[in-house]
């Protein structure tokens, strides 16, 4: 009997995890704003794809089709004339009649900045919000770069004996 109930066990507990795998659910934030969803983002292979025409539209980014191309393009407007080719099932998949990709697929070219809270809280941040990446020696003369700290609480410190 006991030889039964252990296997019955694991069983259940692997279904469990399984289970509680498939039903996270992803949070994206810009300015600390909530992005809502009608497609909720989906998790495929340990990685977020998140729904493309929600996240351009809240970045301001326009999405056009290029269908005997087999690709979107995703446009910056205003002073952002930046335009990004995304191939489809490659970088661009087509799930219950909508596009998904990476969150970096839309973010990194138009200089948007990823702030991962945990593995299911992310911020998007502008890159007007980004302070000025520099690099510069600690006490041992060793280089550190402001960016080193993105996420952690940091004291700039800066003095001069001029």
């Amino acid at each position: 009997m006991r030889k039964l109930i252990l296997p019955s066990i694991l069983i259940i507990s692997i279904s469990l995890i399984s289970n509680a795998e498939s039903m996270r659910k992803l949070i994206i934030s810009i300015d600390n704003q909530v992005i809502e969803f009608s497609s909720p983002p989906i998790l495929k292979d340990k990685q977020w794809l998140v729904p493309l025409n929600p996240i351009c539209q809240k970045l301001g980014l326009t999405v056009k089709s290029e269908e005997e191309q087999n690709m979107l393009v995703i446009c910056g407007t205003g002073d952002s004339e930046l335009c990004v080719p995304l191939q489809l099932n490659t970088d661009v998949f087509h799930v219950d009649g909508e596009n998904y990709t990476k969150l970096e697929q839309i973010t990194k070219p138009f200089g948007y900045g990823i702030y991962r809270y945990s593995k299911d809280k992310i911020e998007i941040i502008q890159p007007r919000q980004l302070a000025t990446s520099f690099t510069l020696p600690n006490l041992n003369d060793i280089p550190v770069r402001l960016q080193d700290f993105r996420g952690k609480k940091t004291l700039l410190y800066i003095w001069g004996s001029w």
